[in-house]
């Protein structure tokens, strides 16, 4: 009971930072721009799944070996199905939307990904709040 309990908390905790380029529009753009090519494969691992923040994230979790590791797995099967769907609704979404407010909801939650990252009290689903309210301010304004 307590495993699972760590496993769900240390999982959503990596899954945000893991997911952030599909939650902030990066992917969709990246997509667009016709970045995805199998030729750019360890390229986009680096840049939209595992980046440095989330290695560092990664490192740093509690629990035992087999915590962090099903935490981790756990959190990079979500993240890449996260950046999948980015990659291929995101494409058709995004003409629907006003993408300078997108940008700056996205700067926002990269910013507050940052700062819970480094420690500071910030509720975790204040990063996808921000860019649940940029994509409907998008929308709106588009």
């Amino acid at each position: 009971m307590v495993t699972e309990n760590i496993v769900t908390t240390q999982a959503k905790r990596l899954l945000t930072v893991l997911g952030a380029g599909g939650l902030t529009g990066h992917v969709s753009l990246g997509a667009l721009t016709g970045f995805f090519r199998p030729e750019n494969a360890l390229l986009l691992a680096v840049i939209f799944m595992a980046g440095p923040g989330a290695i560092v994230t990664a490192v740093f979790l509690d629990g035992t070996m087999k915590e962090r590791l099903l935490a981790a797995l756990l959190a990079g099967i979500l993240a890449t199905i996260i950046v999948m769907l980015a990659a291929g609704i995101g494409t058709k979404a995004i003409s629907f939307l006003n993408l300078n407010i997108l940008k700056i909801s996205g700067g926002i939650a990269v910013i507050l990904i940052g700062l819970i990252i480094m420690g500071l009290k910030i509720p975790d689903k204040i990063p996808l709040i921000i860019i649940g309210g940029g994509l409907i301010a998008g929308l709106i304004w588009r």
